[in-house]
């Protein structure tokens, strides 16, 4: 792993999640690179008053002036969590917060995005979403969304992996352990059965199979009972002190995202636990 791109809003929670930021860096000797998106004042048509192309210049100055003054925060949390030894480059972009975090994703081809959630609810949830939950279901690579109440002591010791027994998971459970390779992590593989069957217990055998053909290692199986999905995995990553919940993510059209939004992007919303994404279309790249 070579990038690692870090939106910031330049808020406290964003300052929580880039000390993640700054230990993944670390463990996958990455670069890492932050970015603050501001969106100007848009005019639909007419061109610029002379009075308002001053009143641009000022706006964008002072977006400067807010990134600037963060940069320091930045380099002094980067100095008292003990990384001055990676290199931690910063950048400010006008646009769309979400099409420009996933427009730089691409364009420097970064192998990670890490950034902080502060959650969405009821409407919004269904309808906007939150940056963090955007970017999550549409980057062309993982993202982790790191809760503005996630509790960090700088060790990934459990992950825990929510599965369906699809053929991408297979894919995804490599790429999952190239990640985190360098922490030498436990991985909890969870499935959550609400019809309450012991099928589903076979198939959990059979993925388990599956993946010891891939070089399964440091990994358990779990078949969850429970009527909701999202509390069932909630409750087992309280009892096991989970660090991160891994998922595929998967793109979904308009009708399916207003029905059944996107399992990850819920969890991002409500869980206290960084949630991990790996998107389906980049491994059937």
């Amino acid at each position: 792993m070579k990038k690692i791109l870090f939106p910031t809003d330049l808020s406290k929670a964003a300052e929580q999640a880039f000390i993640y930021a700054l230990h993944l860096a670390d463990k996958l000797n990455a670069d890492l690179y932050t970015l603050h998106v501001y969106r100007k004042p848009e005019v639909r048509a007419g061109g610029l008053p002379h009075t308002l192309a001053e009143f641009y210049d000022s706006y964008d100055l002072d977006e400067f002036k807010n990134f600037r003054d963060s940069i320091p925060v930045l380099r002094k949390i980067q100095e008292e969590e003990g990384f001055n030894h990676l290199n931690v480059q910063h950048q400010l972009e006008p646009g769309r917060t979400v099409e420009t975090i996933l427009e730089i994703g691409k364009k420097e081809k970064v192998d990670m995005i890490v950034m902080g959630t502060t959650g969405a609810r009821g409407l919004k949830e269904i309808f906007l979403g939150s940056v963090a939950g955007e970017v999550l279901e549409n980057a062309d690579c993982p993202v982790l969304a790191i809760p503005e109440e996630a509790d960090f002591d700088g060790e990934i010791d459990d992950i825990a992996f929510s599965i369906s027994f699809s053929n991408d998971e297979i894919t995804a459970f490599r790429k999952l352990q190239e990640i985190i390779a360098p922490f030498k992590a436990n991985i909890h593989c969870l499935n959550v059965d609400l019809a309450h069957t012991e099928d589903l217990t076979h198939r959990m055998e059979q993925f388990r199979d599956r993946l010891e053909e891939v070089g399964l290692t440091n990994a358990k199986f779990e078949v969850l009972g429970g009527t909701d999905i999202r509390e069932a995995l909630t409750d087992y990553m309280e009892e096991h002190r989970v660090d991160i919940l891994a998922m595929v993510t998967h793109k979904r059209n308009f009708f399916e995202e207003l029905f059944r939004y996107s399992r990850a992007k819920e969890m991002s919303y409500h869980s206290n636990t960084p949630i991990l994404s790996i998107p389906a279309h980049i491994l059937q790249a």
